[in-house]
């Protein structure tokens, strides 16, 4: 199921400072196999598959690249026209930190921004098609969760930019708005818990997919990792938890609930 509708969440990828490791981590927590592809300097793209479905991505962080900046995952959205869309980002206040560029093997076409919140965010426009690619599922990309400082300011920058609709969600313990595409709800805004240090800034939380919550929080703790917010319920809705692989990517897990 290949998500090329404009504004879609449509590919999630990890930058690593141990590939290996945490490719074990992954592998052994959701059941993904992985092929590489060369991409010079003897640096290699990890694609990940489950179940014959394409899922996520992973490449490691150069030497200086890790002394830098920690390990994260990245989130990637559709786009109709690459170029416009990220030309019409800066005019609304986002820096570019990666021009449109052709991505080799006429793949598609890649840029990034940091939007005027902070966080940094990927544009796609894939010039082939996967149907292979999956959504949804389990272990699979499901959500993504905006964690900003000024909430306000981030849903007027994407409502403009990508013409999502992001309505507040009633009744929650604290703010957050939903980001619905085409009338579907696949992502949110909330703001940054104070418990997350003023250095870090504002960032995507990439959500995957599980059918048992407490069970794979409880593997992914054997695996090495840290929990950060443990199993939470959203009535009727949803179940997730955040955590940090053992080289410190935050992610979430989210289990759909169904009505009694």
């Amino acid at each position: 199921m290949e998500r090329t509708r404009n504004g879609e969440f449509n590919w999630v990828d990890l930058s690593a400072t141990d590939l290996e490791q945490q490719s074990a981590f992954y592998e052994a927590l959701f059941g993904w196999q992985h092929t590489d592809t060369p991409m010079g300097d003897s640096q290699i793209y990890r694609m990940f598959k489950l179940d014959g479905h394409t899922v996520a991505g992973m490449a490691e962080l150069s030497p200086d690249q890790k002394q830098q900046r920690p390990s994260a995952w990245n989130t990637y959205v559709a786009v109709d026209d690459l170029d416009k869309t990220v030309a019409k980002a800066e005019e609304l206040g986002a820096t570019v930190t990666m021009p449109p560029a052709d991505v080799p093997g006429g793949v598609g076409r890649l840029a990034s921004i940091q939007d005027p919140t902070g966080a940094y965010i990927f544009f796609w426009k894939p010039s082939k098609l996967d149907e292979s690619m999956e959504y949804m599922m389990p272990g699979t990309l499901s959500w993504d969760d905006l964690g900003t400082r000024d909430p306000q300011r981030a849903i007027d920058f994407y409502s403009k930019l990508l013409g999502w609709d992001i309505e507040p969600m009633p009744g929650g313990q604290m703010p957050y708005w939903v980001v619905n595409i085409d009338g579907q709800g696949e992502g949110g805004v909330m703001p940054m818990p104070e418990m997350v240090p003023a250095e870090i800034p504002a960032y995507w939380l990439p959500y995957f997919g599980t059918e048992d919550l407490k069970t794979s929080v409880s593997k992914a703790k054997e695996l090495g990792a840290t929990v950060l917010v443990e199993p939470t319920e959203v009535p009727e809705m949803v179940a997730f938890a955040v955590l940090a692989d053992p080289a410190g990517a935050s992610f979430a897990l989210m289990q759909p609930l169904r009505a009694a």
